[in-house]
C-alpha cells in the first residue's frame, strides 16, 4: 500500500568527528519520497527518497556554505541525494536491516541501515493513521568523493571519514 512520507515530521541527521575531540551534527530535509509499505510483511516494503542537499543545516552558516561547495556536496551540480531500498531483512521484534543504494553527487554505493518499525498510531490532530521508523547507520564520506580534509600535527586529520546517519521518519496512510 502506498504511504505518504510526512516531511514535516521526518528528519535526517548526521554526525562527524571533528578534531578528534567532538562531533559536529547537522540535518537535511526530505524533498520527496515514495513508500510502499506492507505492514504484514515489512520486508516486502520499498522506499525511494530524495534528500534536499541545500537544506543542510549545521547551525553555522560559514560551515554550511563550505559543505555545499564542490569540496563536499556540490549542491549546485547535485541538489539531491537519493536513497532507494534494494532489500529489507526482518530481524524480528520490529527490527530490520535495510539495504539500499545511496547516491551522493555522482556516486552510488550500497549501504545498510539498521531499522526499527514504530507504529501504527492515530494522529488526533489530522485524524490520519501514521507509522514511524528509525533508521541508523554509518557511511564513509570519502567513498562518495568528499575527501577534503586538513592534516593535524603531529598526526591525524581534522575530519573523520566515518559519518553517522540517523533518520527519524513518519508516514501517513494514503
Amino acid at each position: 500500500m502506498a504511504w505518504q512520507v510526512d516531511t514535516a515530521h521526518t528528519q535526517i541527521s548526521f554526525g562527524i568527528q571533528h578534531l578528534g575531540i567532538s562531533f559536529i551534527r547537522g540535518s537535511f530535509r526530505v524533498a520527496d519520497a515514495q513508500l510502499e509499505l506492507d505492514e504484514s510483511r515489512p520486508e516486502n516494503s520499498k522506499l525511494t527518497a530524495r534528500i534536499d542537499v541545500a537544506s543542510l543545516d549545521t547551525r553555522d552558516a560559514t560551515r554550511d556554505g563550505h559543505l555545499k561547495t564542490a569540496d563536499f556536496f556540490d549542491v549546485e551540480k547535485f541538489p539531491f541525494m537519493v536513497f532507494q531500498t534494494k532489500r529489507i531483512a526482518n530481524q524480528g521484534n520490529g527490527k530490520f536491516d535495510v539495504t539500499g543504494d545511496l547516491t551522493i553527487k555522482d556516486v552510488t554505493r550500497e549501504i545498510v541501515l539498521r531499522g526499527e518499525y514504530r507504529g501504527p498510531a492515530h494522529d488526533p490532530i489530522s485524524g490520519k493513521r501514521k507509522v514511524g521508523f528509525l533508521l541508523t547507520g554509518e557511511i564513509y564520506r570519502e567513498q562518495f568523493g568528499m575527501d577534503w580534509n586538513v592534516p593535524m600535527q603531529p598526526v591525524g586529520m581534522m575530519l573523520a571519514n566515518s559519518v553517522s546517519v540517523q533518520i527519524d521518519a513518519q508516514a501517513i496512510e494514503a
